[in-house]
């Protein structure tokens, strides 16, 4: 029987369920994609690896790049941009304090100050900070060229890149001038999937009161159509 390994680098996008369903509905993307491909061609075993984690950047990826090449994957699913681009009301460096989960003096502090005052000032401060991304467009095109130079040389997987889900109004009102860094974060990565030939899913279809309610995560519905998407190519690309 041949095997096909898929890879999934991303955030929490790749893994959270919003609203979360009961066990066992409660499924993203990469898990509806593993049993969609291994019922769909019986004959040949497919495995999806989720590495995913909440709150990585593109950064973040590539200072553990190799746990991602040492999958040596037949396909990487790419699903990266939203915590790089969306305006924040603190740093980078302080929100990393702030949601610690070590439990010394500062980083109970700084969770304190966090939610106790800057939270609910998000909007005010956002704008007092000039609307600035944790990771600007600049860096972003610079480390986003870097992963993607990186997995095609030490794997040759094929690698399918998904945009980020655009802000609805709720994440604008939190997090003002996001919509429109999500935009252009989306083009730095369209753009570098023309460049190395990629593939860049079209999800413009999707609409946020029905696929993404919470503004950034999928809902069983948005997973689902997702999932249709990866299905389609990488069943394309193999055949």
């Amino acid at each position: 029987m041949q095997n096909y390994k898929i890879t999934i680098i991303g955030n929490s996008v790749a893994l959270r369920t919003r609203p979360p369903e009961k066990n066992p509905e409660n499924k993203n993307y990469g898990k509806l994609l593993e049993e969609d491909l291994c019922l769909k061609i019986p004959d040949k075993n497919f495995v999806v690896t989720n590495k995913a984690s909440g709150a990585y950047t593109v950064y973040n990826i590539l200072t553990k790049i190799d746990d991602f090449v040492n999958t040596f994957p037949d396909f990487f699913i790419i699903n990266l941009g939203v915590v790089d681009a969306s305006t924040r009301e603190v740093p980078l460096w302080f929100y990393r304090l702030a949601s610690s989960k070590k439990t010394g003096f500062i980083f109970r502090l700084a969770s304190l100050i966090y939610r106790v005052i800057i939270i609910k000032a998000r909007p005010v401060l956002v704008k007092l900070r000039g609307k600035r991304s944790w990771i600007s467009s600049k860096k972003y095109i610079k480390y986003f060229s870097l992963l993607i130079k990186t997995l095609l040389k030490e794997t040759n997987a094929k690698i399918i890149i998904l945009p980020i889900n655009p802000a609805n109004e709720r994440i604008e009102k939190e997090l003002p001038g996001s919509l429109k860094k999500h935009l252009i974060y989306n083009k730095i990565m369209k753009d570098a999937s023309d460049e190395f030939s990629l593939y860049f899913v079209d999800l413009e279809f999707l609409y946020s009161e029905k696929h993404y309610p919470d503004g950034v995560h999928y809902s069983l519905s948005g997973h689902t159509n997702v999932e249709q998407e990866l299905s389609e190519i990488i069943l394309k690309e193999i055949s």
